[in-house]
């Protein structure tokens, strides 16, 4: 086998093992089946499979302990950069539910704070930029809304001027937009989120930090309690 192809089925072996954990299909403490059994039942050769697994030790999701095998770790109170990485890259439709809770948890306290900055921060150049990608919101069709949704969040962390907010957010990206994808599936609550943007700007053009940040809790308070079941659901 060449090393190209080697590595490609190694990172498909990954991939495959990345998905299992991070749905919750393998929990943090269950042993993982030994090299040559894993190999036989996912199709890889045992190379693949060995590489594959002292990568995703590296990357924080398995334990190996010699002479007893290979655990899925705690991956989340042990996280790494690697690990971070890999969980904002997953599918979100996927993702183990107390897991998506966790983060959502933290993508509301971000952003929470970063629309309080927005009021210390607006200038007349940003308010105008926020007002555009709110009239935007308003004129996107069903296919386009998620996305004029996702660039006006992105257009507050950056009015913000946290760059540590920032970099946080951007490690999101591909979450976020899977679940504004997700959540604005349904026409109804597309009908119901887009004024609240409207309202979440004019608190900002007027400085109001409080209303502002009801506004934006009350937007991905909305979308936290319509995913969460959500994506129970689909995981059965």
């Amino acid at each position: 086998m060449q090393a190209g192809e080697h590595k490609n089925r190694k990172d498909s072996f990954i991939e495959i093992m990345k998905n299992q954990i991070l749905s919750g299909e393998r929990k943090p403490g269950d042993r993982l089946p030994p090299e040559r059994e894993l190999a036989a039942q996912l199709g890889f050769s045992r190379g693949s499979v060995n590489q594959g697994m002292l990568d995703l030790a590296r990357m924080g999701f398995l334990r190996i302990v010699p002479r007893k095998g290979a655990f899925v770790a705690e991956y989340v109170q042990q996280a790494t950069p690697e690990t971070l990485s890999a969980i904002m890259g997953f599918d979100s439709g996927l993702i183990d539910s107390t897991l998506f809770k966790d983060l959502m948890e933290a993508r509301i306290l971000i952003e929470r704070e970063c629309t309080r900055l927005a009021c210390a921060k607006l200038t007349a150049a940003s308010l105008q930029t926020l007002q555009a990608h709110t009239e935007a919101i308003y004129a996107a069709d069903d296919a386009q809304a998620a996305e004029a949704v996702y660039l006006y969040h992105k257009c507050l962390i950056e009015i913000s001027g946290n760059l540590a907010y920032a970099m946080v957010f951007q490690s999101f990206e591909k979450m976020i937009r899977n679940l504004i994808r997700e959540h604005y599936k349904n026409r109804e609550k597309l009908r119901l989120s887009i004024p609240k943007f409207q309202l979440l700007t004019a608190a900002i053009a007027r400085r109001d930090a409080y209303e502002a940040d009801m506004c934006m809790l009350s937007i991905l308070g909305r979308a936290s309690d319509y995913l969460g079941p959500y994506l129970e659901e689909k995981q059965k």
